[in-house]
C-alpha cells in the first residue's frame, strides 16, 4: 500500500500513463489485423497466415531495440524511432491500396509494440526507488493503458473500411500524443539530471 500511496502521488506516474494509454491507442489495430489483411483480397485462410509475420518480425526487433536502449542507457530516440515506424506503415496505408505496400505497411506499423517494452523499461528507471513504488507503478501503468484497449475497439468500424483511413489517422494523431508527451517528459528529466551533483543517480533519457 505505501508503495501504491508513493506512486500515484508522483505526477510523473500519471503523465507516463497518459503517454502510454495514447500509444496504446494506435496498437489497436492489432485487434483488428485479420479483417485488415483481409482487405489484401486472399481467402479466409491466407488472409489468417499473413497475419503471423508481422508480430514474429516485431518480435526479434523489439528484442534487438530494447537490448540496444539499455546497452545505450537511452530511452527516448530509441522510442521515438520506434514510433516513426509506425507512423510510416499508418501513411502508407492511408495513401494506398496496393496490395504489396499495405502488407509492408502491416511490419511497420507492428513496430509500435515496441514502445511498450521501451516504456517499461523508462518506468522502472523514472520510478525506481523504493522498489514496491517501481512495482505499483508498473502495474498502475498497464491497468490504466487498457482504457484505451477498451476505447480503440471503437476506432475500426466496418463503414470505415476496406481502406480505414479515419482509424489510421486517429492511430497517428494518439502517436504523435506519446511522442510530443515523451519529449516533454524528457526535458523534465534532462533538467532534473542537471541539478544532481557529484555520483547522484541520474535519470535516464
Amino acid at each position: 500500500i505505501a508503495g501504491l500511496w508513493l506512486a500515484i502521488t508522483d505526477w510523473k506516474l500519471w503523465w507516463m500513463a497518459v503517454a502510454v494509454t495514447s500509444e496504446t491507442v494506435a496498437l489497436s489495430f492489432s485487434i483488428y489485423l485479420p479483417t485488415l489483411t483481409a482487405t489484401l483480397g486472399y481467402n479466409p485462410t491466407i488472409s489468417l497466415l499473413l497475419v503471423a509475420p508481422p508480430f514474429i518480425f516485431t518480435a526479434i526487433f523489439s528484442t534487438f531495440l530494447a537490448h540496444h536502449s539499455d546497452k545505450m542507457q537511452e530511452r527516448f530516440w530509441h522510442l521515438t524511432g520506434s514510433v516513426a515506424l509506425s507512423i510510416l506503415g499508418f501513411s502508407i496505408s492511408i495513401a494506398t491500396m496496393n496490395v504489396a505496400a499495405r502488407y509492408v505497411s502491416m511490419f511497420l506499423m507492428a513496430q509500435s509494440f515496441t514502445t511498450l517494452v521501451l516504456w517499461s523499461a523508462w518506468i522502472s528507471s523514472s520510478l525506481a526507488r523504493p522498489p514496491s513504488k517501481r512495482a505499483a507503478s508498473l502495474a498502475f501503468v498497464n491497468a490504466f493503458a487498457q482504457l484505451a484497449s477498451v476505447g480503440g475497439s471503437y476506432i475500426w468500424p466496418t463503414g470505415w473500411g476496406p481502406s480505414y483511413r479515419i482509424s489510421y489517422i486517429i492511430c497517428i494523431a494518439s502517436s504523435v500524443c506519446s511522442i510530443v508527451m515523451a519529449w516533454i517528459f524528457r526535458i523534465h528529466l534532462k533538467r532534473l539530471n542537471e541539478r544532481i551533483n557529484g555520483d547522484g543517480v541520474r535519470y535516464v533519457l
